[in-house]
């Protein structure tokens, strides 16, 4: 046989096989956890701070630290959520963050806020804090943060 008879012997076998009887995999699946070291932010984390840029989170020329973050609830019932961020360069960096809320099963209460400009000086500290809209139901958030645009 030739390269391309055996060519076509192997796609006609695997077409065949293929359609030999009903995939019992049909219909929808259940999702999948990623355990990868190598992903170690493989799912949503609430109640946290995350740096969106890469160029602001690289562990040897990392520009920004969270030195602290949270929420507490305000005396009208809404969230207040924060952060503590640490410029670590020796010039002015322009930052934007937003939030999220999310209720106590862990679903989003509505969309993220607009995105918040925050200005830090060289080798200084600055917050970031953003309201929530709801009240009673907010248990949860997750701040972004990303270089100003």
């Amino acid at each position: 046989m030739n390269r391309l008879s055996l060519t076509l012997a192997l796609a006609a076998s695997l077409v065949l096989t293929g359609c030999s009887g009903i995939d019992k995999n049909e219909g929808p699946r259940p999702g999948v956890r990623i355990s990868d070291d190598r992903a170690p932010n493989q799912r949503l984390n609430l109640d946290t701070v995350v740096i969106l840029d890469k160029s602001l989170q690289d562990r040897k020329s990392g520009k920004l630290a969270i030195e602290n973050s949270g929420a507490r609830r305000t005396a009208a019932g809404t969230v207040e959520a924060y952060a503590v961020i640490r410029n670590r360069t020796d010039f002015p960096l322009q930052i934007e963050g937003r939030t999220q809320f999310f209720d106590s099963l862990g679903l989003p209460l509505g969309a993220p806020s607009q995105w918040q400009r925050v200005y830090l000086d060289p080798q200084s500290i600055n917050g970031y804090r953003e309201l929530s809209t709801g009240t009673g139901e907010v248990a949860h958030y997750y701040i972004e943060i990303r270089e100003g645009r």
